[in-house]
């Protein structure tokens, strides 16, 4: 189940929200502070978030996402605000690291549209270009200069998994389900993660156990 957190200061807006996108079947986390949005991401780890930059004064809605991408550049963040945006505010969100920034008032389905574009997105990506190594998802193979290290199928998958989320610790079963299909096959996914530690260790990539939680994994400057 894919959960988006929902940072938005009108109530009856965000409860609308809500609803609908627990109709869609996604886990729904949702707040009308910065503070609050900051604390929700850090226990909830969306897969997407819907951000309203007029939150209270003390941390709004930009300073939400200057916060978020310091430690996550990945997570989808647009951006919803109800008063006019010049394009120097536009130009400042994307600067910022939102992906779309949405006019309010906005229709569920246009938001959902957006949505839906960026799971599209992420869905298509082949190439990871870490610090020291690319990684080919294609190919099924991470190059370092002349060197090239094959994966296998799952090897594959895992990592992309993970690639997508770089720095976000990803559940357990959120793997199993997307790579197996099956939340049963821990062993099968401890024996993966084991290989793929031992392929990219000399590569600046680490993954590391969350524990009762999942993994993650970083890229390090070596």
């Amino acid at each position: 189940m894919k959960k988006i957190l929902i940072a938005e200061n009108n109530e009856d807006f965000s409860y609308v929200l809500k609803w609908h996108f627990e109709q869609k079947e996604y886990e729904v986390f949702t707040t009308n502070t910065g503070s609050g949005a900051l604390e929700l991401y850090k226990t909830s780890l969306p897969d997407i978030i819907l951000l309203d930059i007029n939150l209270d004064e003390e941390i709004d809605g930009k300073d939400v996402a200057r916060n978020i991408r310091i430690i996550d550049k990945n997570t989808p963040i647009i951006f919803m605000s109800g008063e006019s945006k010049s394009p120097k505010d536009v130009v400042e969100g994307f600067e910022i690291g939102c992906n779309f920034f949405l006019k309010k008032p906005v229709s569920i389905e246009e938001i959902e549209a957006h949505i839906l574009a960026l799971d599209n997105k992420k869905t298509i990506q082949e190439i990871f270009k870490f610090n020291h190594c690319i990684f080919n998802t294609d190919k099924r193979c991470i190059i370092q200069g002349d060197r090239r290290d094959n994966l296998s199928e799952k090897e594959t998958l895992v990592l992309q998994y993970l690639a997508t989320y770089l720095s976000q610790g990803i559940d357990l079963y959120d793997i199993l389900e997307k790579v197996w299909g099956d939340t049963s096959m821990e062993e099968s996914l401890r024996n993966v993660i084991s290989s793929l530690r031992k392929k990219i260790s000399d590569k600046g990539l680490i993954i590391s156990t969350i524990k009762n939680k999942g993994y993650v994994l970083e890229d390090t400057p070596m």
